[in-house]
């Protein structure tokens, strides 16, 4: 079990990132210090240096902490008969309470951990809020070290971003006196050429500058690869997701984008076929331009036919939800209101303000279970009417339902006058 990324078996990685930022700055102390102006040498050396042993510092804080899970540490620590509470090495335990919850079985380690925790095949232990594991630095990063993690990303960025600007400007401003010394007469009037040829004496200017641009080519890679990881990480920590749930999220997308690219693609297949035995030339042609990877999934995109009948299905499914939601929103609120108008049947004579509508008026309201001009309004069952709990929306329903009812009584009691009036006549 590692420990620690200190440990062996070192890892070549690690040695080349501990190799590297040493170097960085024994090439700026040599080789870029000294043909700055003194004004710029000794700031631009002591920012140098600055970003350096940050980087340097939070990386040995990156290594040397270990972020196993605090419940397989107890076990460790049980085991060895050490007694857990006088054990503060591991800041990912909080405390050395026995918790239960979100927790699963590590069939490697043989315990509960944290639901977050991983076993790492490499560190040979469960990490406590996995999130990677890193070869540059030959340890697990979890909840115990990953804020050691980016302030170590981002001290080793800011040292490269520093060093690489100003060797680039070194560089640049050598070559350019470079191109013009031929037409000048005196030294004084080209200062970086003359420092870079007085170079510890040894009259090797373009050595120095050749050297210079070799390490900006450096820094420029390390620049493109540390913002990339810098800026991945912030956005990680803003969404509050681990590497590892990241990468598990994005190769669930992945699986659903290409079950969903091979649906699609079986619904051209079979279109094809239709319109080949129908005879549509062209939509077969369009199908088939559409369905080219690449040059025509892009190109032929907004006249692709498939794509132009899924679009017309989602806008007429967006339309009849909002149709649904709407009619539901009349049930609710414009069925039978709760207050003057609720104990009738007829149409309400007011308006959302209260003004009486005139238009509204041809039928006069007629309490329930009376009539009215001969009209019969059957009263809401006892039940309906008397349950206190009932809410305005099932008062509306049984309202309308009553409705309904007394139009089909009156409607069969038209019929009969009407049956009656016939067989009157034919006496």
């Amino acid at each position: 079990m590692r420990r620690n990324g200190f440990e062996k078996p070192l890892n070549p990685m690690q040695v080349g990132t501990w190799a590297l930022l040493p170097l960085l700055l024994l090439q700026f102390l040599f080789f870029a210090s000294p043909i700055l102006p003194v004004a710029a040498s000794i700031p631009c050396t002591i920012v140098i240096f600055a970003c350096g042993f940050s980087a340097a510092y939070y990386a040995y804080w990156v290594c040397i902490t270990d972020p196993i899970d605090w419940r397989l540490q107890r076990h460790l620590k049980e085991q060895e008969g050490a007694n857990c509470d006088h054990d503060n090495n591991n800041a990912n335990r909080a405390s050395c309470v026995k918790d239960d919850n979100d927790t699963k079985f590590c069939w490697v380690c043989s315990i509960d951990v944290h639901q977050l925790s991983m076993h790492c095949k490499f560190c040979n232990k469960c990490v406590g809020t996995f999130d990677h594991h890193c070869h540059w630095l030959n340890t697990c990063v979890g909840k115990a070290n990953y804020d050691y993690f980016v302030r170590a990303v981002g001290s080793t960025l800011s040292l490269v971003v520093v060093h690489g600007s100003i060797l680039a400007g070194l560089a640049i401003s050598f070559f350019v006196q470079y191109s013009i010394a031929p037409n000048k007469i005196e030294a004084s009037d080209l200062p970086m050429l003359d420092r870079s040829n007085q170079w510890f004496n040894a009259n090797a200017g373009i050595f120095v500058a050749i050297v210079n641009l070799a390490f900006v080519v450096v820094d420029f890679v390390c620049v493109v690869l540390l913002a990339q990881l810098f800026v991945f990480h912030m956005k990680l920590r803003k969404e509050g997701l681990t590497t590892y749930a990241y990468i598990v999220r994005d190769g669930q997308r992945k699986r659903v984008a290409a079950q969903k690219k091979m649906e699609f693609e079986r619904r051209r297949i079979t279109a094809l076929q239709q319109a080949e035995r129908e005879g549509e030339i062209i939509r077969k042609w369009m199908l088939t331009a559409a369905g080219c990877p690449y040059v025509g999934e892009n190109l032929c995109r907004p006249c692709d036919p498939l794509r132009v009948e899924s679009n017309t299905k989602k806008e007429e499914n967006v339309e009849n939800r909002d149709v649904s939601n709407a009619d539901a929103t009349d049930i609710e609120g414009g069925g039978v209101d709760v207050g003057e108008c609720a104990m009738t049947t007829n149409q309400c004579t007011h308006d959302d303000d209260g003004i009486v509508n005139p238009a509204n008026q041809s039928r006069p309201t007629v309490p329930i279970g009376e009539s009215f001009d001969n009209e019969r309004v059957v009263s809401a069952p006892l039940d309906s009417q008397d349950d206190e709990t009932s809410t305005p929306l099932q008062h509306a329903m049984e309202a309308r339902k009553q409705l309904h009812l007394s139009d089909e009584i009156n409607a069969k009691e038209e019929k009969v006058e009407m049956i009656s009036l016939t067989t009157a006549n034919k006496k």
